[in-house]
């Protein structure tokens, strides 16, 4: 199968073809065409002609476009689930769940392109404008260019998608090298429902032409998911445009007095590892009351034992292959890093090369300088830690230059306002992992954890701006 590039509606070839291989099985699953310097002037030259075709598309026409998109979904759902677990390695349990969420998003847009929000203002609060009133309309910002991660291949790319339809904007996807076949069926869907062509853009591009198309003043809007240091170097270079970044994070969760400590051990380890932790709410820190440190580890040890690691379309397995080969080295060198710094193993992994497998990793008193505890591990890994006050605890939490979800077990309600008030984090989830998400929430950080909300309402508002009539 060669997968061609599609370029403002229409399919385009390219010399350049490379083989996209399965993280774990290895076979090829396609022959993905990558964009030259033609292509990207083309869709850089045509962005007027874009926004113009997605700017005038009446509501009605979104409405049905955004309906015809869920039908779609629904129908091959179990052929994107499976598509997802052969070229991201996402566990077939977890690529499902990510086509329910995905259903979730689309119907959410669906719901909000009828009732985007404006109002009427009188004018008379100036003496010069008596007899006048103001209508406020949200318009969209400009073309949208949203690059997107390898790690939710369907349900990241319709969180930018959807909100650009609902708004009215043109959207050029630069889907991830590692998973884009996912993002070109969308695409191709999407079209099928009526979306105008020359306002879609899928393409597959190096470095130097993608950061040429975040440099252009074409785009008026870059909406970014992925590692931090792409991100902020991608808003150091973008020009004359709105910038909203996802960026990930060291996810905590503190137990601190959980109304089950069982059920809390076995949702915290399946959060550490699910996946093998490619999720940027992924649980890294676990920081337990020092009075339940041992229960809970014992009870954390037993869940890790349940987790299946293997082929990701068994539907028994929590987590298999890291994506790559340069994700699988990083990982290991971490890992020997923070060991020769003194760190102590207390779930040691088994590693299988050939398939890229490391099997869940624990650890105690890492090293304050090693990765593992100053970056995004995006890994089967975790580290846990005992503390004997709330507010130590909060500090800790908070050493992380991340900010994006944290989680807290307590059944203090004035302890979870504690946290709320001052856990430095874009999002508190109570009894629950960080991991835990709700699609029509605001979701972002704060810190290194990036700038701007997504969740389908709050990324409308970030993709419009209000545009004032005084008449």
């Amino acid at each position: 199968m060669m997968q061609p590039l599609l370029i403002m509606g229409e399919w385009k070839p390219s010399p350049i073809l490379r083989p996209l291989l399965a993280p774990y099985g290895g076979e090829v699953l396609a022959e993905v065409a990558y964009a030259q310097s033609e292509h990207i002037h083309h869709i850089i030259q045509y962005q007027p002609r874009a926004h113009r075709a997605a700017k005038h598309l009446p509501v009605h026409k979104r409405y049905e476009i955004l309906q015809r998109l869920l039908r779609w979904l629904e129908e091959s759902s179990e052929e994107i689930a499976q598509l997802i677990a052969r070229e991201a390695a996402k566990p077939l349990r977890y690529a499902r769940l990510e086509v329910q969420r995905a259903m979730l998003t689309i119907s959410m847009g669906r719901d909000l392109v009828r009732v985007l929000e404006g109002e009427i203002l009188p004018g008379d609060v100036s003496p010069a404008g008596n007899d006048r009133w103001i209508l406020v309309r949200r318009v969209p910002v400009g073309p949208l260019l949203a690059i997107t991660p390898f790690n939710f291949p369907l349900n990241l790319v319709l969180h930018k998608v959807i909100p650009a339809i609902v708004a009215g904007a043109a959207i050029t996807l630069k889907p991830a090298p590692q998973a884009p076949l996912t993002a070109y069926k969308l695409a191709e869907a999407l079209l099928s429902a009526g979306w105008p062509p020359e306002a879609l853009s899928v393409v597959c591009v190096d470095v130097p032409l993608a950061e040429g198309l975040v440099r252009s003043p074409a785009f008026r809007l870059l909406s970014f998911t992925g590692s931090a240091a792409v991100g902020w170097h991608l808003q150091s270079i973008a020009t004359r445009k709105k910038v909203l970044l996802e960026l990930g994070g060291s996810a905590a969760v503190i137990v601190h007095d959980p109304p089950d400590l069982q059920k809390a051990a076995q949702a915290i380890a399946e959060a550490a590892y699910l996946y093998a932790g490619q999720v940027c709410i992924s649980v890294q820190r676990i920081f337990v009351q020092q009075m339940l440190y041992e229960a809970f580890l014992e009870a954390y040890l037993e869940a890790v034992h349940t987790l299946q690691i293997g082929d990701p379309l068994d539907e028994a397995v929590h987590l298999s292959s890291l994506i790559d080969q340069k994700s699988f080295n990083r990982v290991q060198d971490w890992l020997t890093e923070a060991r020769m710094g003194g760190a102590k193993e207390l779930i040691s992994p088994t590693i299988d090369p050939d398939r890229r497998l490391i099997s869940p990793v624990l650890m105690t008193d890492v090293p304050s300088e090693a990765h593992l505890s100053r970056e995004e591990a995006f890994a089967p890994f975790a580290e846990i830690r005992s503390y004997t006050s709330i507010d130590e605890a909060f500090r800790l939490v908070n050493l992380s230059p991340f900010g994006l979800q944290a989680g807290i077990y307590t059944q203090s309600e004035a302890l979870l306002k504690r946290a709320f008030s001052e856990l430095e984090v874009g999002g508190v989830v109570h009894n629950a992992p960080p991991t835990f998400r709700i699609d029509s929430a605001p979701y972002g950080g704060v810190k290194e954890s990036g700038i701007g909300r997504e969740g389908v309402k709050y990324a409308i508002l970030e993709y419009t701006e209000p545009k004032a009539l005084i008449w």
